[in-house]
Parts: structure tokens; C-alpha cells; sequence
């Protein structure tokens, strides 16, 4: 099937999607009447079946035809960029629409995704015109050169050039209209749900009240939930086949990137895009977002902009070129409007050479101007409200306190176990314990894995004595670490480095093992503690 008849087929089916829900109502409303003539007179039967057509046909009418759905132009994500305020990224816009004949957009916004994106004000589903926006993710200005952002950007101008599919627009806004309505249905299902279920729940307890055996009914969403199924079946033959016009879309618009930025600056973005995607993910969780639990955050601009040290960092580069050169091969999904990464980079790169090499090299960042502001500027209209009331502290400092807070809470239980045997919870009353003969004592106050907990006498001293030493060195890095005499280092090549006193690493390990021996002894360690400055008690 060719596109285009994909395409009108994709608009008619979307189509029967509201004509499915219209017929609904409308074969609801034909039985009420043939009911009532059949009768010749209301009854009280016929009521209660009219009330029953009713609670079917509310959910449609209100989901599928009565809800107003935002438009596009409503609340808008990221930062606007102006012309003034940055005339190097404009200039890039306006130079990829003058040579692709696409109307470009009316505004620019940063957004922290990695993502860029053109979407419009459209009408009648799309075949009225109207604002355009473009969206471009600052991950991908730290992480793409100069000539990988113009193919990026080439990409999205190329779905509105007159080259691509007619009817693109309408099967966009269409899949984001099925999208609305099965949500929406859901939504009502899973709310009438959890009411249904909370009543079952407050009948079974009254039964059991009574010294009753509770009901078996379970919740189940009522009619919501049909009409949600239903409606999701029809859905899936729609995007079976709108989802294949998007993908021939992704290719034609990676066509236009490569006439526009050059082969190889092309295959170079679509092979970079999921490693930033990943880059992405990794710097949040383990970097940015590190001492949000003590409520210490990065410096401003530093929750997305520090992602470019990671980017930076000779280590990681390294481990994501090699990532990006070996795209892992996927199976096309029928419903996914994007086709594999690893078959575009193939299509793309089995194009002839057009002897532009990767094009213009410098970092895309350069094209923003002061980059600190915008990205601070990001982060106020970005991140949580909660935020706000985060402490801003230096990358050094962040890692310092969130690694000292993360090790006093791994230690809480062996300090728990500490306490309920009169002991102090510090490194001192540990191996107090272990010089009183209460080491295996404490050990089984710690979780233990279910083989550690059957096991006994000798066997069960094997399994705790790893258990016994791992809590014993945690104790002492804790104890030193919050006497200032060890700490945590920010690493941008891989975990935060924890620096110990001069010394104390080729000692540690012998000390260890002296005071977790059969016969223990804790003199050792005691005296390396001393010897690196912490107090004997």
C-alpha cells in the first residue's frame, strides 16, 4: 500500500472513530424510541432502561465529542529564545527554511528533553495551518556539533516540506485525538473502579462484622471500561496503519536532514540521539538529583547544564562513541510511528558520499547565547515547585554531604542493632562488641538472606562474617568521614572517589580481617583509627 492510500486510509478510519461513537449514541437513542413505541406508555421498567442507555451514552458524548482538549498554543514547556536574545540559533532556523521552502516558526523554545520538534496551531484537524512552534532540547545543543543540530533540525522542517505526505497534519492531530479519547475513558474507568472498590471493600467489612463470609464481586470499571476496551480495539487497526505513514514520514524527513546537513553529520545525530537519551537519564538520577533527599541541589543552571561536564569528561566520551557505533537491531513495532534508530542510520548511511564529512565540527552550545542564564532560566520553569526550596550548593559540596548522608543511612540498621544491645551505635561500640564476644550476637539482629537465616552453628558464623566486616569498614570510612578526616570527591568518569587518610587504605584491609577473625582482634583497627586522628570514643 502506498503512502498516500495509507494516508487516506488512516483519515477515514479516523473518521469511523467518531462514527463508532456516534452510531453508539445514536443506536441508543433508536432503541429508547422503538422501546417506547413498542410499549405505547412509559412504565417503570422502560425508565430504568432509559436511565441504563443514558449512563452508556453520557461517557461518549462527554470523552469523545464534549471534552475540550488544550491546544497546542495553551501552556507551553521550556524557555522562548528571541531573535534578539539568541541570533545565532535563529539564523540556523531561518537558513534550514529557506532552503527546504517550509514556513519556519513563529517562536523557539528550550525545552530540557532531548528532543527537538516543530508542532503547529492547526485546525479541522489539521488542514487548517496556523503557529508553529519549534522546540529544541538543550541536552542536544551540549551534546551535537554544529552540523549534527542543523541535520536534527533539517529532520523536523523536512515533515512539513511539500515532499512529505499531504495528509501528515491530519494523522498527527488524529492520533493525538484516539490518544485523548481512550485516556479519558480510562481515566473515567479507573476512577469508577477504585469508587466501586471502595464500596466492596466497606460491604465485605460489615459483613465480616456480622461473622459473614465476604462477597466475591470484584471492581471492575462498569461500562466506562467496555467502552474504553471497545474503543481501544478500534484504535489499533488506526494506528496500524497511521503509524506506517509516520514511519515513511521519518524516513523522507531523514532525507531532507541529509540534503541539508550532509550524510555523515545525519547518521552522526541519529546514532548520538539515544546515547544523549540515556547520557540524559544517567546525569539526573546520579548527578543532579543526588542530594535531593537532604534537599541540596546543584548550582543554578546546573540540574540540566551540568550534563555538558558529563559530555566532557575524556571517559565518557569514549564509552558513548562506542555505544553510538554499536546500535543494538530492533524489530519494527507495527504501532510505533518511529521506525528503528539502527534502520535509519542503515538507510542513511547507505547513501553515496556527498563529500561534506561531518560539517561545521564546533559545539552546538556555542550557538546560545550566555547559556548559564537560559539554562537557570529553564530549571524556574522546569522542576518541581519543590525545588525552590532546595539548597543550592557547589558540585563538590553537593557530592560531599550526599554521600556522607546516603552512608549514614546504609549504617542505620547495624546502629539500630548497636542500641538494643547497650552499646553506643558508632564504629567504637562495634568492635566494643566484637572484644565482648557479642559480634554474632549483633549479626543477627541485621537482615540476612533466607540461606543465612537457616543456617546454624559454624555455618551460620560464615554466613554473618562478611556481613560482620562489610558493617565493621562502614563504621570506620562513617566515622572518619563525619570527623572530616575522609570524604567523597566528585568523579564526572564514574562513581564519587571516597579519599581516605594517608596510609589508612594498605592497612585497612589486614585490620579488618584481625577483627572479624575466629579469634578477633580489635587492636589493629584501633590503633589505625588513632593513628588518622579519630578519638577513641
Amino acid at each position: 500500500m502506498s503512502t498516500s492510500i495509507r494516508a487516506f486510509t488512516a483519515v477515514a478510519l479516523l473518521a469511523g472513530f467518531y462514527l463508532l461513537a456516534l452510531g453508539i449514541v445514536v443506536g441508543l437513542l433508536v432503541l429508547d424510541i422503538a422501546l417506547y413505541q413498542a410499549s405505547g406508555h412509559l412504565r417503570p421498567a422502560l425508565i430504568k432502561v432509559w436511565a441504563l442507555t443514558a449512563a452508556v451514552a453520557y461517557p461518549v458524548l462527554r470523552v469523545v465529542f464534549l471534552t475540550r482538549r488544550r491546544k497546542d498554543g495553551g501552556e507551553l514547556p521550556g524557555v522562548p529564545v528571541t531573535r534578539e536574545q539568541q541570533p545565532a540559533i535563529w539564523a540556523m532556523v531561518d537558513r534550514i527554511g529557506e532552503r527546504t521552502g517550509v514556513r519556519g516558526p513563529s517562536e523557539i523554545r528550550l525545552v530540557p528533553e532531548v528532543n527537538a520538534g516543530v508542532f503547529e496551531e492547526t485546525k479541522l484537524l489539521g488542514l487548517v495551518p496556523g503557529k508553529r512552534h519549534l522546540v529544541i532540547g538543550a541536552p542536544l545543543l551540549m551534546g551535537l556539533t554544529e552540523g549534527e543540530l542543523e541535520s536534527v533540525l533539517g529532520h523536523e522542517f523536512g515533515h512539513y516540506s511539500n515532499r512529505d505526505v499531504k495528509l501528515a497534519a491530519v494523522t498527527v492531530a488524529g492520533r493525538r485525538a484516539v490518544l485523548h479519547t481512550i485516556g479519558g475513558l480510562h481515566q473515567r474507568a479507573d476512577r469508577h473502579q477504585a469508587e466501586e472498590a471502595a464500596k466492596l471493600a466497606a460491604k465485605a467489612e460489615k459483613r465480616l462484622a456480622k461473622g459473614r463470609k465476604p462477597s466475591d464481586e470484584q471492581a471492575t470499571g462498569g461500562v466506562d471500561r467496555v467502552l474504553a476496551r471497545l474503543f481501544t480495539l478500534y484504535s489499533k487497526l488506526y494506528f496500524r496503519v497511521s503509524e506506517a505513514v509516520g514511519r515513511r514520514q521519518e524516513y523522507a524527513a531523514d532525507l531532507i536532514a541529509a540534503q541539508l546537513a550532509g550524510r555523515d553529520a545525519t547518521a552522526s545525530a541519529l546514532r548520538k540521539m539515544p546515547v544523549l537519551d540515556s547520557a540524559q537519564d544517567f546525569y539526573l538520577g546520579s548527578y543532579a538529583t543526588i542530594g535531593w533527599e537532604i534537599d541540596l541541589l546543584p548550582p543554578p543552571g546546573q540540574v540540566f547544564g551540568g550534563l555538558q561536564h558529563l559530555l566532557g569528561d575524556p571517559k565518557r566520551r569514549q564509552e558513548m562513541a562506542e555505544y553510538a557505533l554499536e546500535l543494538p537491531e530492533h524489530e519494527p513495532d507495527p504501532y510505533d510511528s518511529h521506525p528503528p534508530i539502527d534502520r535509519r542510520v542503515a538507510a542513511i548511511e547507505a547513501l553515496p558520499d556527498d563529500g561534506r564529512g561531518a560539517g561545521a565540527s564546533g559545539p552546538a552550545l556555542a550557538l546560545l547565547y550566555d547559556a548559564e542564564r537560559v539554562l537557570t532560566e529553564l530549571e524556574a520553569v522546569s522542576l518541581v515547585p519543590e525545588a525552590a526550596r532546595k539548597q543550592r550548593v557547589e558540585w563538590a559540596e553537593l557530592v560531599r554531604s550526599a554521600m556522607l548522608a546516603h552512608a549514614r543511612e546504609a549504617g542505620a540498621p547495624a546502629g539500630q542493632a548497636l542500641t538494643a544491645l547497650g552499646l553506643p551505635p558508632t564504629v567504637q561500640g562495634l568492635l566494643d562488641a566484637i572484644d565482648a564476644g557479642r559480634a554474632w550476637e549483633l549479626t543477627d539482629r541485621l537482615p540476612k538472606s533466607e540461606q543465612a537465616a537457616g543456617a546454624t552453628g559454624r555455618a551460620a558464623r560464615e554466613f554473618a562474617r562478611p556481613v560482620l566486616r562489610r558493617e565493621l569498614a562502614h563504621a570506620a570510612v562513617l566515622a572518619l568521614a563525619e570527623a572530616g578526616l575522609a570524604g567523597w570527591e566528585l568523579s564526572w568518569s564514574g562513581p564519587a572517589e571516597l579519599r581516605l587518610p594517608d596510609g589508612f587504605p594498605d592497612a585497612f584491609d589486614p585490620a579488618l580481617d584481625a577483627a572479624c577473625a575466629d579469634t578477633p582482634d580489635t587492636s589493629p583497627l584501633r590503633a589505625l583509627l588513632a593513628t588518622a586522628g579519630l578519638p577513641g570514643r
